[in-house]
């Protein structure tokens, strides 16, 4: 079964409240988490839809780049439906996201 976006994000939204982390929704279907010591979260739901345009790889390198006031790059957690988080994974091997060390793709399982 697919799961929805809004799924995917409640979930992200949950997990951040349960470390304490005030979470704001953002209109590009991100969340923002704002963690210990200032810390940036950025969280993102991820449907097999978004893998199909072109734009959405454009998107994720927006997103593993953008900074905090300190000028260190945000931590970007993915949270894909379970049916393409190994397409995403492929994605993030060709972008070479995988490498920077603060780009993590998530299961619900866990």
């Amino acid at each position: 079964m697919e799961q929805t976006r809004e799924e995917l994000a409640a979930a992200l939204e949950a997990y951040y409240r349960s470390c304490g982390f005030p979470v704001q929704r953002h209109e590009d279907g991100s969340l923002r988490a704002r963690g210990v010591g200032g810390v940036t979260w950025i969280g993102l739901p991820v449907l097999r839809d978004d893998l199909v345009q072109e734009s959405f790889a454009v998107r994720l390198l927006e997103l593993a780049d953008e900074r905090m006031p300190q000028g260190e790059r945000c931590p970007l957690e993915l949270l894909p439906a379970e049916e393409c988080a190994d397409d995403l994974r492929a994605l993030l091997t060709e972008l070479r996201l995988e490498r920077r060390g603060h780009v993590d793709v998530y299961s619900l399982a866990a």
